[in-house]
């Protein structure tokens, strides 16, 4: 008697996307309002919208960051595209 096992499908690859964490959040005198403050998780190569805004009597300076892949730095909103595990991404305000 001959048994054969069979795993898989001939043919097939499974697909897999990595997903990659950014921490997002502020110093005083503003917030991130777009996506929000906290841990994101998205899938490698996603465009994220940053948005911050100022509270009154401050303004955005940058942003301040591990990752080479912020748009513009300077400009309160912009985006970042995912390549990796970002750690921080602080939007930075001054008064």
């Amino acid at each position: 008697m001959i048994v054969a096992l069979v795993i898989g499908m001939a043919g097939c690859t499974p697909s897999f996307t990595p997903q990659y964490t950014i921490k997002i959040s502020s110093t005083t005198g503003g917030t991130v309002t777009d996506p929000g403050e906290g841990l994101f998780r998205y899938a490698a190569g996603t465009v994220v919208d940053l948005v911050a805004e100022s509270d009154r009597g401050y303004r955005f300076v940058c942003w301040v960051t591990n990752a080479g892949t912020i748009a513009d730095v300077y400009d309160a909103t912009t985006t970042i595209t995912l390549d990796k595990n970002y750690y921080f991404v602080i939007a930075d305000f001054d008064d």
